[in-house]
Parts: structure tokens; C-alpha cells; sequence
């Protein structure tokens, strides 16, 4: 009776540990392979969000840049009040180059009116308005405006020159010069 029970409980041990080893490396072991590969996504996800981190901090900085140089930009630019002023430095300027001015057209229009409908322009922005002057000098009184016209790059950009000569007025050239011109506008 003792030789049954002791083969009994060696069978026993025997089916117990095989069943133990099976659950562990058949069952179980499909398992930890699935959480595993669970875990390494988790981990993959993590060290994406960790960057997206980094370049929010960097995009933050680059943002706070931007409002400084907006805040900088605005004891520059000049309001609708101020904007004469500027169309008046232009003006002096062509006139101590002694350029005869045929033609100085502001435009103040809308120029975009389909594209501001769709725009959210924010309250307080910049507006770009074009000007366009016709005038006559010679090559070097032309090459001096200009020069000046480029001292005032935070208020007016060069678009487009023209230059043609006239043989009726002596060899002079007329110029057709397309500015842009810049208006700081404050929201109410």
C-alpha cells in the first residue's frame, strides 16, 4: 500500500509539474510575450511624447521671440495717424535727390478682400498697403534714392523698379518704382 501511494504521489508530482510547466511556457508565455510587446509600445509612445515636449519648449521660445520682435516691431511700424509721416519721408527724400516726381499713388484699399474674409487676422496686426511713384532723375540721383529707401527697411520694401531712358528730356531715365508700405493697426 505504501509502494501505491508513493507512485501515486510521484505520478501526481509528475502531472503537476507538467501541467505547471505547460501553463507556464505555453499559456502564460504567449501572455508575457503580448505585454511585452505591449510594454515596448508603451515605451515607444513615451519617448514620442518626450520629444513632443522638447520641441514644445522650443517652440515656446521661438513663439516668445516672435512677440518680442511684434512688441519691438510696433514702436517702429507706424499707426494710420503716422502713416503720413512716412509717405512725407519718401517725399522729402525724392525731393533733396531733386527727382522730378510725375506720379505718387498710396494705395490704402483693401488689397486682398477675399483673403481677409477667410483670414482670422488678429486685433493688433501689420497691413501692407503698395505705393507706386513715376519719376525722372539721372543714373545717380536714382542710385541715391534708392539708397535711402533702403534706410527705411522696417518701414518700406523695394518691390519693383522700372527704368527707362527718355531721349526728349535729355537723356534722363524714368523710373516706376512699386513700394510696399507698412501699417501698424491696434484693434479697439
Amino acid at each position: 500500500m505504501n509502494r501505491n501511494i508513493f507512485f501515486g504521489t510521484i505520478i501526481f508530482l509528475v502531472l503537476a509539474t507538467s501541467g505547471w510547466f505547460y501553463y507556464t511556457v505555453a499559456v502564460s508565455g504567449t501572455r508575457i510575450s503580448e505585454l511585452k510587446l505591449e510594454l515596448k509600445g508603451i515605451n515607444d509612445r513615451f519617448d514620442e511624447l518626450a520629444g513632443i515636449t522638447e520641441s514644445y519648449d522650443e517652440f515656446k521660445i521661438r513663439f516668445m521671440e516672435k512677440v518680442e520682435q511684434f512688441d519691438t516691431l510696433k514702436t517702429i511700424i507706424p499707426g494710420n495717424q503716422g502713416y503720413g509721416d512716412v509717405l512725407e519721408q519718401i517725399r522729402q527724400i525724392s525731393e533733396r535727390h531733386k527727382l522730378q516726381i510725375l506720379s505718387f499713388d498710396p494705395s490704402l484699399n483693401d488689397t486682398y478682400p477675399a483673403l481677409y474674409t477667410e483670414m482670422k487676422i488678429p486685433i493688433n496686426h501689420v497691413e501692407c498697403y503698395p505705393l507706386q511713384i513715376k519719376f525722372y532723375g539721372d543714373f545717380l540721383t536714382i542710385g541715391a534714392f534708392l539708397d535711402d529707401l533702403l534706410e527705411m527697411d522696417k518701414l518700406v520694401n523695394i518691390a519693383n523698379i522700372k527704368l527707362e531712358t527718355e531721349m526728349q528730356y535729355g537723356g534722363m531715365l524714368t523710373c516706376e518704382l512699386n513700394l510696399y508700405t507698412y501699417i501698424f493697426i491696434q484693434g479697439a
